[in-house]
């Protein structure tokens, strides 16, 4: 008796909803097509007027803004390179004809950069 009630109430369930949910199915596939069928036509008249087929966000605009005002600033702010002394071995195999300096030739240039140093 319960295994009938079961199946009377899932068929009553059925028979309920399934034509709200078709509904829900076919409301959204016309919204679809009347969509597609807008876009398509927008699309075509902004393309035949020669506009931009993209359309951009009020975010987009104000990221822009703020990308062109880094830009500036850094153009501004230009720093001249820093001479490495000592470049790294990947840097060393990249030179032609590079002859690596022995320790000796590396303290005297210490030397010399800490005398530059103390004279000023």
């Amino acid at each position: 008796m319960i295994t009938f009630f079961k199946g009377l109430l899932k068929g009553i369930f059925y028979i309920l909803f399934f034509p709200i949910g078709l509904l829900g199915i076919c409301l959204y596939a016309v919204f679809g097509i009347f969509v597609f069928i807008y876009r398509l036509i927008k699309i075509t008249i902004l393309f035949f007027t020669g506009r931009n087929l993209k359309t951009e966000l009020h975010e987009d605009e104000e990221v822009k803004k703020i990308l062109e005002a880094n830009k500036e600033e850094t153009k501004q702010d230009a720093v001249e390179p820093v001479l490495n002394l000592y470049p790294s071995d990947q840097e060393m195999y990249n030179v032609d004809n590079y002859i690596s300096p022995t320790f000796e030739d590396k303290k005297e240039e210490e030397t010399k950069v800490e005398e530059s140093d103390n004279n000023d």
